[in-house]
């Protein structure tokens, strides 16, 4: 996270996540990231999609503007927002290592 710190806010951005039945909050900010129970609606962020689809953007196999234009999640954000997530995701993606 150390290499984050620098493009996350101060205080917490909310970011639910839903996909079929289920959903989940997690605030991020500089002090890292945890799931909340509540938010301040005003730095909310919604990123809706299939599970299949959320597993790729959490895990990195396809880039949150790639299932954009793709129809496969969509987002209720800010552009800056969505850009800022779009930074998190791809630093945060992890890496496969060649020996």
């Amino acid at each position: 996270m150390n290499m984050l710190t620098p493009i996350l806010p101060s205080d917490c951005l909310y970011i639910q996540l839903q996909w079929e039945n289920e959903q989940i909050l997690l605030c991020i900010s500089k002090e890292g990231i945890r799931r909340v129970e509540e938010v301040n609606a005003e730095r909310m962020i919604t990123i809706r999609g299939s599970a299949q689809a959320m597993m790729s953007l959490l895990k990195g196999s396809l880039k949150l503007q790639q299932q954009l234009r793709l129809n496969e999640l969509s987002v209720t954000a800010s552009f800056r927002h969505i850009l800022l997530l779009e930074s998190i995701f791809f630093l945060a993606k992890p890496y496969d290592l060649v020996h």
